[in-house]
């Protein structure tokens, strides 16, 4: 209970931000109140951007926050943060909630910068280090293009390489071969006498 009020309430003044906030095309929207950018809502969602970020990084920014959108990641995002607030005892979960939102955001740069030139990588890593936010504690919405650690973000970017067609198909091969031992059905448990499986038919014979 303590965790869905805690993410309503940071939900709630976020809104009050946005108050103000003015349309520039479409689902995309500038306010005066924020600033960093972030994709917000669930079945409708909308970008917004902050009203001073300049053009050439503006034009960078909705590119990744619209993979976002493309992916569902602000569904994903809200039904594991949903997760989280059922288990938040869970310490291996609450690692599992860092990681995926960490993935969530370097898949969606890597995605952009495929298409990129090297000038606007340098752009578009210059909008990480300028609407980048460190924080310490998880958060709930929205998904803000700077939130996960925009320092080791950008090196990432500058280090980036397109993975080969052999590592994708490893992995997921080692997926389907994870997912098939840990679902197999073992079936029914054999009766047991003294330790050892019996089976229909058998004839137990003893010493009388």
């Amino acid at each position: 209970a303590a965790m869905v009020v805690y993410g309503a309430v940071g939900y709630l003044r976020l809104q009050r931000k946005l108050v103000g906030g003015v349309c520039l095309r479409e689902n995309i929207r500038l306010a005066d109140g924020i600033d960093t950018a972030f994709v917000l809502g669930l079945l409708r969602p909308v970008i917004w951007l902050p009203s001073a970020l300049p053009e050439r990084e503006r034009a960078l920014v909705i590119l990744h926050e619209q993979q976002h959108i493309r992916r569902g990641d602000h569904i994903f995002r809200l039904l594991a943060w949903c997760a989280l607030c059922l288990h938040w005892f869970n310490p291996v979960l609450w690692l599992a909630y860092i990681l995926f939102c960490r993935d969530l955001e370097t898949a969606c740069d890597q995605k952009v910068i495929r298409d990129l030139d090297r000038q606007d990588t340098a752009g578009y890593a210059a909008a990480l280090l300028h609407l980048g936010r460190d924080r310490s504690l998880p958060q709930t919405v929205p998904l803000a293009f700077g939130e996960e650690n925009p320092k080791k973000r950008v090196k990432n970017l500058l280090d980036y390489k397109h993975p080969g067609i052999w590592i994708g198909l490893f992995a997921i091969a080692v997926s389907i071969l994870s997912a098939t031992i840990l679902l197999a059905d073992p079936g029914e448990q054999a009766d047991q006498y003294e330790g050892v499986a019996l089976t229909v038919g058998e004839l137990i014979q003893t010493d009388s």
